[in-house]
Parts: C-alpha cells; sequence; structure tokens
C-alpha cells in the first residue's frame, strides 16, 4: 500500500511541477530541481501523512485478520453441523455463511476504498500546499521551469532547492488530517 501512495504521491508532484504557471515560466533560462521522493520522507506534514497511512493500514490489516478468524470459526462450525442437519437445512445454512462471507469481504473492500480516498484527499492538501512554494522559489531563483530530480542526470551546483522547499513546507503546514469519510 505504501509504494502505490509514494508512486501516487510522485506522479501527483510531477504533473504538479508541470503545471508551473507560463508567466514564471518565460522569466529567464534557469531550471530548479526538487526531489519530491525527498520531500515525501522528509517534510513534517508528509511524514504525519505517512504515519497516519501506516496507522490506518494497521487497523485494516487487524480488521481482516479478525473477519477471517471469524470466517474460519464460522465454516468449522458449519462443517461440524453438516452431519446434524438435514441436507435443506445444510444448504440454508451454507448460503447463509457464504453470504456472511461476501458482505465481510465487500466491508473490508469499502473500507480500503475509503482509505485510499482519505489518502489522495491528504496528498492533493500537500500538493496544494506545496505550489505556492515551488513558484515562489521560482521566481526567487529566477527560475523557468522546476523539474524533479529523477528527471535529471547530472547537474550544477546550487540548482537543487529542495531544503528550502522542505523548510518552507515545514514552517506552512506541520500536519495534515488523513480524515477517512465512509464513500457513497
Amino acid at each position: 500500500m505504501k509504494l502505490s501512495l509514494l508512486r501516487i504521491a510522485a506522479t501527483s508532484m510531477a504533473i504538479l511541477l508541470a503545471a508551473v504557471p507560463a508567466a514564471v515560466a518565460q522569466s529567464s533560462g534557469k531550471i530548479l530541481i526538487v526531489d519530491m521522493m525527498r520531500v515525501q520522507e522528509q517534510a513534517v506534514a508528509a511524514k504525519s501523512v505517512q504515519a497516519q497511512i501506516r496507522d490506518l493500514g494497521a487497523k485494516l490489516q487487524a480488521q481482516a485478520k479478525a473477519a477471517e478468524e471469524k470466517v474460519k470459526a464460522d465454516e468449522a462450525k458449519l462443517k461440524q453441523q453438516q452431519t446434524l442437519l438435514s441436507p435443506e437445512q445444510f444448504d440454508e445454512q451454507r448460503r447463509a455463511f457464504e453470504a456472511q462471507v461476501g458482505q465481510a469481504q465487500r466491508t473490508l473492500q469499502e473500507r480500503e476504498r475509503d482509505i485510499q480516498a482519505a489518502v489522495r484527499k491528504a496528498q492533493g492538501a500537500l500538493l496544494q500546499a506545496l505550489q505556492p512554494i515551488l513558484n515562489e522559489l521560482l521566481v526567487e531563483k529566477s527560475g523557468s521551469i522546476m523539474v524533479d530530480r529523477r528527471s535529471v542526470l547530472s547537474a550544477a551546483e546550487g540548482l537543487d532547492v529542495t531544503g528550502a522547499v522542505i523548510e518552507r513546507l515545514d514552517k506552512r503546514l506541520t500536519a495534515l488530517k488523513v480524515e477517512v469519510v465512509k464513500q457513497k
């Protein structure tokens, strides 16, 4: 789950960096570099989001494990009753058991979708907070464009603004709440 979230964040950041306003992009010829993975790993708000994601993932795993244990116990109970029940009664019990299993699976899937939606919302808020910082640094450093470190093979000293991005983001946004809301 964490790897896919980092991919979503990296893709979102790449899109964000590509969306630099045209007026800023035409101001001069300097290309600035920002290591978005480092921002995701070191910024206080990003760390807050990652910690909440880990907690939500652990809770979801615990719920899945509890549901699995209940299903196994109910299945064992049903197997024990097979010899005691008539075939019709057993079929009825089996169908009820299968419906219960299906409902448990749907509930866990819904919970996972709700968590994913909350993560996307938090990542969006992080991106929203980053945009003005990136634009400010472009103007201050007389940059034309800002690219992600992963797209750069080699660069001159002084073009990487990652430290400044993290510092400014930490001043403006110390935490983000990953709020899980039941999706419709």
